[in-house]
């Protein structure tokens, strides 16, 4: 116990787990847990846990800036939605690699906030989460996807995911900047207004002079600029307080990122723009990815797919059954109307 004792004198919760684990994460341990569906007792996961990692080649550390199981028995997902995907490709890399590959959950932003954690995978952490319009700053090809209305719906940008040119161009731009996209997923971000905010938003200029958080992505900010709003980079820590204060009018954020995050409390309109997206991601170092032997590298990547996979096809459930975010139904219906005579 005296190797955890910290300049206080005190241990949280977290400490004694993690001491108590054996070296494995409680994050790990809660996947373990998760995946089982609960079948398994705690200690037969922690023991399973421990044997994986200490029969493992590598270990893969994952850093992830939101908290696992926040939301125990949600229907669609019990995580921050914008790490979704991220216990299957855990579970997806072991099974893929044999067990050659552990996988360590690093969550809650244990390692830092995105772009904190993002600066690590280039460097001494193996896999992380940030969104793409965060990792603008330091992959610049991505301000790409924040041209305003470029790509269109949601199946679009699923399109685009998949395809061979995102692959050559979005994928190559990353690599030379040591990192890798595992997997992504788009939610669509809305304008999203304090609840101190008299003005009934219906026109464009209804925004001028509004302090709007937005991300280190250049487009995003030009574009607010433009409305013409000040577009504000804010920490993110320093948004709810910032809304909820008055200090700031509002943000742009998918909903379900918002929802999480407790923003519900202080948000009074939501505004569709349909201009992006919140691309949250997972990201791998392509030094470790090139250290690996040829075939952990496929499993590895194999298992990326998996997880791209997964997420796709939950993406409607969690939109639709999680929170509560319906496509156009107007749009949906007008292929139903009859063909005018």
């Amino acid at each position: 116990m005296k190797k955890l004792e910290k300049a206080s004198g005190h241990l949280n919760r977290r400490d004694i787990l993690r001491a108590a684990l054996g070296g494995c994460t409680v994050a790990s341990v809660g996947f373990g847990y998760t995946l089982s569906g609960g079948g398994k007792a705690l200690a037969e996961v922690v023991a399973d846990e421990t044997a994986r990692k200490a029969a493992a080649e590598h270990v893969l550390t994952m850093g992830l800036d939101a908290t696992l199981n926040q939301f125990p028995g949600r229907v669609g997902t019990p995580h921050m939605s914008w790490i979704h995907g991220a216990p299957e490709f855990k579970a997806a890399i072991e099974r893929l690699s044999g067990g050659r590959i552990y996988v360590e959950v690093h969550d809650g932003g244990a390692l830092g906030g995105q772009a904190e954690l993002l600066k690590k995978v280039q460097g001494v952490v193996q896999a992380g989460s940030c969104s793409m319009q965060n990792a603008a700053q330091l992959v610049p090809i991505l301000n790409i996807l924040d041209v305003p209305y470029a790509i269109g719906n949601e199946q679009n940008f699923w399109r685009l995911l998949f395809s061979k040119e995102f692959n050559d161009t979005f994928r190559k731009g990353t690599e030379d900047r040591r990192l890798v996209v595992a997997f992504a997923h788009p939610w669509v971000r809305r304008v999203m207004l304090s609840r101190s905010v008299s003005t009934e938003v219906r026109r464009p200029e209804d925004l001028a002079g509004m302090k709007i958080r937005v991300t280190a992505a250049k487009l995003e900010q030009l574009a607010f600029q433009i409305l013409p709003t000040s577009a504000t980079p804010i920490a993110w820590a320093e948004t709810f307080s910032a809304l909820k204060d008055g200090v700031m009018e509002g943000l742009h954020l998918a909903p379900g990122s918002g929802y999480d995050t407790g923003m519900a409390t202080v948000i009074g309109q939501i505004i569709d723009t349909d201009w992006m997206y919140n691309t949250d991601s997972i990201w791998l170092s392509s030094r470790w990815l090139d250290k690996l032997d040829e075939d952990l590298r496929e499993s590895v990547m194999e298992a990326a797919f998996e997880a791209q996979t997964y997420v796709y096809n939950t993406y409607e459930t969690i939109q639709r059954d999680t929170f509560g975010i319906m496509p156009d139904r107007l749009r949906m219906q007008v292929s139903l109307l009859p063909e005018p005579r």
